[in-house]
């Protein structure tokens, strides 16, 4: 507790620091304010944004976004991404994905698909992130041909080329194969996974091995174990020191 008592003292006096009119600073504090849990502190640094600038970038809207749902604001958030729509001057999916993955993380699998439709009725363009999350929606239903469709789309976007699929939501998929008696698709799969840029990564190694699937699921169980050990607290104090 102590420590996230201190990162707010440093955020307070970051902010008094802002000079000029550069935007970098508040995406910041937005993201370090969302971080330590301080929702009235979130939305005082938006208002103060939005009074100081007449268009906010979509790196702002990301980072009060993905602060609140963080937060488990979801009320709030939806409302910025229609507000956010109304304004952007670009599109970009990972402001949207943000919403897709707090429904999947809170098991609304209806809802990540009606949002997916009214965010590609909007004008959205999905990334391989987007069609990432869709597959887990639909691997939480037990759909396999629906999760393979939206992880082939996913390999085919046009930004793939710098996307890396978690291994621990293949594996997801491929203990469903296994569940379901569908080989051929886990087959898919696996041939998508030995293209190059993901055949020599040590995580998808794993997957693609001769092992059994469940034996695969274990060990990429393992591999992602490992990197879930930070302390939580000093990360986010080392981020509030070193931002400004």
């Amino acid at each position: 507790m102590e420590l996230f008592e201190k990162a707010q003292e440093c955020l307070k006096k970051a902010e008094g620091r802002i000079l000029g009119r550069d935007k970098v600073p508040f995406h910041y504090l937005l993201s370090l304010y969302g971080s330590v849990g301080n929702k009235d502190e979130v939305y005082r640094v938006w208002n103060n944004y939005k009074s100081m600038f007449p268009s906010i970038p979509n790196l702002g809207y990301h980072a009060i976004i993905s602060s609140l749902v963080r937060m488990d604001d979801i009320e709030g958030a939806e409302k910025l991404y229609e507000e956010w729509v109304s304004v952007r001057p670009s599109d970009d999916s990972r402001i949207g994905n943000l919403l897709i993955s707090w429904y999947l993380k809170k098991g609304k699998s209806d809802k990540v698909f009606s949002f997916f439709k009214h965010m590609s009725e909007g004008g959205g363009c999905p990334n391989s992130t987007t069609w990432e999350l869709l597959s887990e929606g639909h691997i939480a239903e037990k759909r396999v041909s629906e999760a393979l469709s939206c992880l082939e789309k996913a390999f085919m976007t046009s930004d793939s080329k710098s996307w890396k699929p978690k291994p621990i939501k293949l594996a997801a998929f491929l203990k469903l194969c296994q569940d379901e008696d569908d080989m051929e698709s886990a087959k898919v799969l696996i041939e998508l996974l030995r293209k190059p840029g993901y055949h020599n990564d040590e995580a998808y190694a794993a997957l693609i091995s001769k092992d059994e699937p469940s034996n695969r699921t274990e060990r990429i169980d393992d591999v992602d174990s490992e990197n879930m050990d930070d302390d939580d607290s000093q990360v986010l104090f080392s981020q509030v020191d070193s931002s400004f």
